[in-house]
C-alpha cells in the first residue's frame, strides 16, 4: 500500500522563504559594512583602502565615461577597443608593486594621486602616453570623455611637462583590472555618511533582530504552555486513577450465594418378569 506524502504547508513555505531572505540580507549587509569601511577615507586621503590585495573606488564624476567623438573608437583611435565606466559606479583597482608601476602602458586606467584645491587627492584615468626621465616613469593621462590630457600638459624642450597631472611612477597607487558594478559606488557614498549607513544598514538590522527576538520568545511560551497543558492532564489521569483505586478498596465484599441442593437421582426401575 502506497502511502502519500503530506505536503508542507503554505505557511511555513512562507516561513522558510522569508527567513531565507532575512538571512541573505544579514550576509549582504555584513559585505556591504566590511566594502564601506575598506573604501572609506577623509577628504585629502591620498590612501587607498583595499581588502586583501584589491581596493574598492566610487566614481564621482563622468571623466571617465563613453567619448562623445565617434572617431576616438574608429581604428587607430585614442580609444579604440576601449571601455570606461559611469559616475556612480563602483571599480576594482589592483594595488600595484613598485615594479609593476613602472610597467604601465598607454591604454591602462589607473587610479593616482594628484593635488586638487591644494589637498593630495585620488583620480582615475587612462593613460596616454608614458616616458622615463632619471630613473623615474612619468604617466601622461586623460579622461575618456575629456578632449585633453589632465592638467596642464605644454610641449616642452624635451617634449613633455611635469606640470600639472603628469604622473611620476611613485604617486600610482592601483590599476583598473576591468570589472564595474554600475550605481553601487553611489551607493556606498551614501553609505560613508551617517545617515545613510544608519537607515540603510543599522536600521534593517535592529528591525531583524527584534524580529528574531519576538519569534524566540513566542517559540519559548508556546513551549511552556504545551508542557503545562500535559502537566495538567497528567495530573487529571493521576486523580482518576487514585479514585477508581480508592473506590475499589470502600466497596463491601460480595457474599456468596448458597449452592442448590442436588437432586436426588431418579430410582432404577425394577426389571419386569
Amino acid at each position: 500500500m502506497e502511502t502519500t506524502k503530506k505536503s508542507p504547508s503554505v505557511k511555513k513555505i512562507l516561513s522558510i522563504v522569508g527567513n531565507t531572505i532575512l538571512w541573505l540580507f544579514v550576509a549582504f549587509a555584513i559585505v556591504i559594512t566590511v566594502i564601506v569601511f575598506a573604501s572609506n577615507k577623509k577628504s585629502g586621503d591620498d590612501s587607498l583602502p583595499s581588502i586583501g590585495g584589491l581596493a574598492f573606488v566610487s566614481i564621482k564624476s563622468d571623466s571617465m565615461d563613453k567619448s562623445p567623438n565617434k572617431a576616438d573608437y574608429d581604428e587607430g583611435g585614442r580609444l579604440e577597443g576601449k571601455k570606461g565606466f559611469k559616475k556612480g559606479s563602483l571599480i576594482f583597482v589592483k594595488l600595484l608593486t613598485d615594479a609593476e608601476k613602472k610597467d604601465l602602458q598607454p591604454g591602462d586606467v589607473i587610479t593616482f594621486n594628484f593635488l586638487k584645491d591644494g589637498n593630495r587627492d585620488l583620480n582615475t584615468h587612462r593613460i596616454v602616453e608614458r616616458y622615463e626621465d632619471g630613473g623615474t616613469v612619468y604617466y601622461v593621462t586623460q579622461g575618456d570623455h575629456i578632449t585633453q590630457p589632465d592638467g596642464v600638459y605644454n610641449a616642452a624642450s624635451d617634449g613633455h611637462s611635469e606640470s600639472g597631472y603628469v604622473v611620476p611612477d611613485m604617486e600610482v597607487r592601483g590599476q583598473w583590472n576591468g570589472k564595474k558594478i554600475g550605481g553601487l559606488g553611489s551607493m556606498l557614498l551614501f553609505l560613508q555618511t551617517r545617515t545613510g549607513f544608519f537607515v540603510v544598514i543599522i536600521l534593517p538590522l535592529i528591525a531583524f533582530f527584534l524580529y528574531e527576538l519576538i519569534r524566540f520568545i513566542m517559540v519559548v511560551a508556546s513551549l511552556r504552555g504545551k508542557k503545562t497543558e500535559d502537566e495538567i492532564r497528567q495530573k487529571v489521569l493521576e486523580e482518576l486513577l487514585r479514585a477508581q483505586q480508592a473506590g475499589q478498596e470502600d466497596a463491601p465484599a460480595a457474599t456468596p450465594e448458597p449452592e442448590a441442593p442436588a437432586e436426588a437421582p431418579a430410582p432404577a426401575e425394577e426389571p419386569k418378569e
